[in-house]
């Protein structure tokens, strides 16, 4: 088994494109573990391989970015007959019956659980074969990204299968594993699964305190000097702000997001012409290569849309409150911004079109103004304006639109609830918002008192974990 696991990472086309300046690995269908972890650059390569795993389309190449996970919040227009009906938009609730929302839960499951395994495999070596790594300092660097990186799948993991974490954080939920073996795992509770998530991300930590990236510089050393937007130090701190809120640990979520902010050298990003989908702030995230002939069915620049995912006049003009004045300078509705307008009326997200610009064939995964909503929900009331005041102003809204000091927690949830839907369109994150809060409807919901936020177990899911 740990001979032909590791087959799926070695499969490299779709490298990060950082990484391909220092590791060279050609495709295989099969590798002897044992010889992949004899030397440095033979974790360097596995290490690669965990990122080029979660490029693929059934991971955070597609279905945990802007498809199935954006599709549960209504967002696009795309509808092959035209014109659908409530009934219609709300068959992707039916978990256990409708065919494409069966087939993705099952998908997403198993691919997410491939890649933990292939997280543990790469610890479990690195644990007996580590004395290989020579260079000071590399393996404790290697082992930080590795936990830092289980953690952030299992955290996914749990927002789409776990409960409503404030109202029953003992549901027994999904399988928690950290040994790369046969044995099978029951479901684990939510709450015993978030203390191992926290435990991987504070050894991470720990693991990664003299980690000497920064978003600024690059070495000529091309493992630190290419770590900008790998699980580094600034993104475990951002993953720990991000658990801390949904745990409901306001104090810490506000030290961890704060700290991100002040140190990590990233600025919020006021144009995104070149940089479309906002990767100058980003704090953790992949490269696609080849982005725009691998997801030209989705997202194509072209004068008529056909299977891409776009979005109506309507939809689009209440999302960024256009009608009203708000956001017409906004840049993430702007045309050529975020948004290509056409004529016919229907709006296409730019985020994935893989652009040659500045920042093209990149996917954010944890960005810079998530940690601005985090302090912002997290602190007083009398406080929290300014930090959303500080992510709308960056994107052109003015400051006429500001939201003050006097404001009631309704008022503040509604103003991040705006926020989250402008800022992280496509990007797989509002419905983890909405579950946090429980919210019983949102725009476009099909359904009155919406209560589809738990994923089921795929019925035939016994290959990774007893889910009986």
């Amino acid at each position: 088994m740990k001979n032909l696991l590791l087959s799926a990472i070695c499969i490299v086309s779709l490298f990060l494109s950082s990484c391909q300046n220092w590791i060279d690995v050609n495709p295989k269908t099969d590798i002897e573990a044992e010889e992949f972890f004899t030397s440095e650059d033979g974790f360097k390569s596995a290490l690669t391989g965990l990122y080029s795993m979660m490029v693929l389309e059934k991971s955070y190449g597609r279905q945990m970015t802007f498809d199935f996970v954006e599709k549960l919040v209504q967002r696009y227009d795309n509808y092959p007959a035209g014109t659908v009906t409530d009934e219609e938009r709300a068959a992707i609730y039916k978990y256990g019956e409708t065919t494409s929302s069966k087939n993705a839960i099952a998908e997403i499951w198993l691919k997410l659980y491939n890649e933990i395994a292939n997280i543990n495999n790469f610890l479990q070596y690195l644990e007996t074969n580590g004395d290989v790594i020579v260079t000071e300092g590399y393996r404790d660097l290697m082992k930080g990204e590795a936990l830092g990186l289980r953690a952030f799948h299992y955290f996914d993991l749990l927002r789409l299968w776990g409960p409503i974490y404030s109202q029953d954080s003992t549901k027994a939920c999904i399988p928690y594993r950290e040994q790369f073996n046969s044995e099978s795992a029951p479901l684990m509770a939510a709450n015993e699964v978030m203390k191992r998530i926290v435990a991987d991300l504070k050894a991470a930590e720990e693991l990664l305190k003299n980690d000497p990236m920064n978003y600024e510089n690059v070495t000529d050393e091309p493992f630190i000097g290419y770590r900008k937007h790998r699980m580094n130090k600034y993104a475990v701190k951002a993953m720990l702000a991000r658990v801390y809120l949904y745990m409901g640990n306001k104090t810490q979520a506000a030290n961890y997001a704060r700290e991100v902010i002040n140190d990590s050298g990233l600025r919020l990003v006021r144009d995104n012409r070149e940089d479309v989908s906002s990767y100058g702030e980003t704090i953790f995230g992949l490269s696609m290569y080849n982005m725009e002939e691998k997801l030209a069915a989705y997202w194509k620049d072209a004068t008529t849309f056909d299977t891409q995912y776009y979005i109506s006049r309507t939809n689009i003009s209440s999302v960024f409150e256009t009608n009203s004045g708000i956001g017409l300078n906004d840049m993430r509705y702007r045309s050529n911004y975020g948004f290509i307008h056409t004529s016919a009326n229907l709006f296409l997200c730019r985020k994935y079109l893989g652009a040659s610009g500045m920042y093209g064939e990149k996917i954010p995964l944890i960005r810079l103004a998530e940690m601005y909503y985090i302090l912002a929900e997290s602190v007083a009331l009398s406080e929290c304006g300014q930090y959303i005041n500080a992510v709308k102003n960056a994107r052109g809204i003015s400051r006429a639109y500001d939201v003050g000091t006097d404001v009631t927690e309704e008022q503040r949830l509604e103003e991040l609830n705006k926020e989250y839907q402008k800022e992280f369109f496509a990007e797989g994150q509002y419905f983890y918002f909405l579950k946090r809060h429980n919210m019983k409807t949102f725009y476009r919901c099909p359904v009155e008192n919406f209560s589809a936020y738990v994923l089921p177990v795929p019925d035939d899911e016994k290959t990774y974990g007893e889910a009986e």
